[in-house]
């Protein structure tokens, strides 16, 4: 099957995006922990799909997790009336694994490039976002599990 499908547009979430200067400054090396949760959101009424993707680092300090980082983009895609995928209340939405391989290329890429834009000239700058395997995203959303933990990326991935 073919789609025509169209990227509308890009952007970050402000009200997500946060960066802790305090978590910053206590930092002292060590093991960051990056995350990454996504989620479809449909719009059927204007033939859209926007995919919401955040990442997450963190730092273990005391026995405590602390976010050092939260960055979250927001990508809408334009998808032809006849594309349009299903989509129910309790369920969700439903797409078709390759039309989801195909947004998650771009808009991994994007929060790739945004995140490195945003940490530059921090120490964040030299822990860049990990390679992600979308094919093991786009599997956890098939079958509704997370990602096995042997795979990376990335449910949780640590830079020592």
């Amino acid at each position: 099957m073919e789609y025509n499908i169209r990227i509308a547009n890009v952007r970050e979430v402000p009200s997500v995006c946060h960066i802790s200067r305090w978590e910053r400054m206590r930092y002292a090396g060590g093991e960051i922990a990056v995350t990454l949760a996504s989620k479809f959101i449909p719009h059927p009424e204007i033939h859209t799909v926007s995919l919401r993707l955040t990442t997450t680092y963190c730092h273990m300090r005391s026995m405590m997790r602390h976010t050092i980082l939260r960055y979250c983009i927001e990508m809408d895609f334009e998808l032809e009336p006849e594309g349009m995928p299903r989509f129910d209340n309790r369920k969700g939405i439903d797409l078709p694994p390759r039309l989801m391989m195909l947004m998650y290329g771009p808009a991994v890429g994007a929060l790739r490039g945004m995140l490195a834009i945003r940490t530059a000239n921090t120490f964040l700058q030299e822990y860049p976002l990990p390679l992600i395997n979308i094919s093991a995203l786009v599997s956890a959303h098939v079958n509704g599990s997370q990602v096995p933990d042997g795979i990376v990326p990335l449910t949780d991935f640590h830079y020592s």
